[in-house]
C-alpha cells in the first residue's frame, strides 16, 4: 500500500469536489473504499458525504503509475450513491467514459 499516492488520490478527489462546476465545496467526510486497477494505471475509489446528513457517494480519483504522485485526469463523481458491491463497477464506468470523451477530442483534433 503506497499511503503517499493514496494521500495524493484523496487530494485529488477533495480538490475535484470543491471546484465551483462539481460539488463545490469539500465534503463533510471523505473515506478510501477500494483500490483497482485498469488499463495499467492505479485508481482509488473514494466514498464522501456532502454533508452530515448527507448519504454516501462515490468517486474515483487516479490512474496513477506506479509510484508517482499525480494521477493522470481520470478524477470524477457522478454524485450517485456508493454501494459497496457496485463501486468498483460503477468507478470503472466513470473512467472508461472519461477516457472515451477524451480519445473522441483526440480524434477530431488529428
Amino acid at each position: 500500500m503506497n499511503e503517499k499516492q493514496i494521500q495524493a488520490a484523496q487530494e485529488n478527489m477533495l480538490e475535484w469536489l470543491a471546484d465551483p462546476h462539481e460539488l463545490g465545496k469539500k465534503p463533510y467526510k471523505i473515506e478510501l473504499a477500494a483500490e483497482f486497477e485498469l488499463h495499467g494505471l492505479h485508481y482509488y475509489i473514494f466514498r464522501f458525504k456532502p454533508g452530515l446528513f448527507s448519504k454516501w457517494l462515490v468517486g474515483v480519483s487516479g490512474g496513477f503509475e506506479e509510484n508517482d504522485l499525480e494521477p493522470c485526469g481520470h478524477t470524477f463523481s457522478d454524485m450517485k450513491e456508493y454501494h459497496a458491491e457496485t463501486a468498483q463497477k460503477d468507478c470503472m464506468e466513470m473512467v472508461e467514459m472519461i477516457r472515451a470523451y477524451w480519445m473522441e477530442q483526440a480524434k477530431n483534433h488529428t
